[in-house]
This record gives structure tokens, sequence and C-alpha cells, in this order.
């Protein structure tokens, strides 16, 4: 008599079980995944990246970085699918700016066009003091000019998860490492921690 086929009941409950023990995306790793901070990565920190956290009160007490919960990385297609599955709403921010970009010209030390189509450098700009006026004229210079260079920035983390949220979406990506800052948004890109994680860089 030939064996029972699986229910997909079944099959289900073997594929929670092995993402468990390894989660999708993370092939190469030899350990079981556990989320939540890693303390042994906060030693590999750059001085001055640890610096700039703590001057900001970013809490690095329990680890860096922050890597997400088992139970929240998704296991099939449709959970993959469920992470962009719906609309929000959006704010053109460039559409009605200056098309002079007086006030942000303005305030720069030196505008550099690196090249004629591609490429410019704003002099002497924190974009922590950006007023909406300025940031609506970046969003304007950056559709024109692709790429947009400002050297020397003192960027609280904080600050970065706004000026994300003025511009766009902010995505918290199911499966990344994260800085360890409340809700998540700010992603970590450190290809020895993902090599060291079983994470494929692909860039």
């Amino acid at each position: 008599m030939a064996p029972s086929a699986a229910t997909s009941s079944e099959i289900d409950a073997i594929v929670e079980r092995l993402a468990t023990i390894k989660p999708i995306g993370r092939g190469n790793y030899r350990e079981e995944y556990k989320g939540g901070s890693g303390d042994s990565w906060i030693d590999h920190l750059p001085a001055s990246t640890r610096q700039r956290f703590e001057k900001h009160g970013i809490d690095l007490s329990r680890g860096y970085p922050v890597r997400p919960p088992i139970e929240k990385i998704p296991k099939f297609i449709d959970e993959a699918y469920a992470v962009r599955d719906h609309d929000y709403p959006f704010i053109e921010r460039g559409k009605n700016a200056d098309p002079e970009k007086k006030a942000l010209f303005g305030a720069a030390k030196e505008v550099k066009h690196l090249s004629k189509f591609v490429g410019t450098e704003l002099v002497g700009i924190q974009l922590n003091d950006l007023t909406d006026q300025q940031k609506d004229e970046l969003a304007l210079l950056v559709a024109e000019r692709i790429v947009v260079f400002f050297r020397d920035q003192d960027l609280a983390p904080q600050k970065q998860l706004e000026l994300g949220k003025y511009w766009g979406q902010l995505e918290i990506h199911p499966q990344a490492p994260r800085v360890p800052l409340g809700e998540g948004g700010l992603t970590v890109i450190w290809p020895d921690y993902n090599k060291r994680s079983g994470i494929t860089n692909d860039f």
C-alpha cells in the first residue's frame, strides 16, 4: 500500500519549522537564527559611526544591529507580496517648487554641476537645517540632476527618518537588519555583517 500524500496543512507546518531554523534569504547562515540585537557586532562598528549614534541617543546597550523577529519574516509568496500590496498617499514635493531653486541655492556656499546633465554638489548646506521650501526645491533638483551630493553632514538617524517620511513612504524591510531606533526604517547595509549572516551581497 502506497503511503498517503501529505496534506497542505502538514506541508505548511514543515515549511514553518524549516523557516524558523533558517529564514528565507539566509541560505549560507550556519547558526540558528535569532531575532533582536546581536552583541557580537557592536565592537566592529567604525568609531565615527558609533560616536554619531551615541551623540544622537541611539541605544546600543543591547547590541547592534537589530534583526527582524523570525515571525515577521515572510515565508510564503503571498506574505512577501503583502509587504507592498497597498496604496499610500503620495505628495510630489518638487511639483510646485521654485524652478530657479533660489532658497536652496541661496543657502549654499557653492553649487557645482559635476557634468552637463548628471550630478550636482551643494557646498556648505546641512540637510538637518533645510526648510520645507528648500526640501521641495531639493526634490526638484534630484529629479533634474539624478544625483546630488552633500559633504560633511552631521545628520541624526532620527532626522534621516524625518526626511524620508517628508519625501515619500518609508519601507521597513522585513528581512534586513536595522538601526535600533523604534519602529525601524533605517536598513543596515554592511557587507561583512551580511556575509557572516548568510545574506548574499548583490551590490
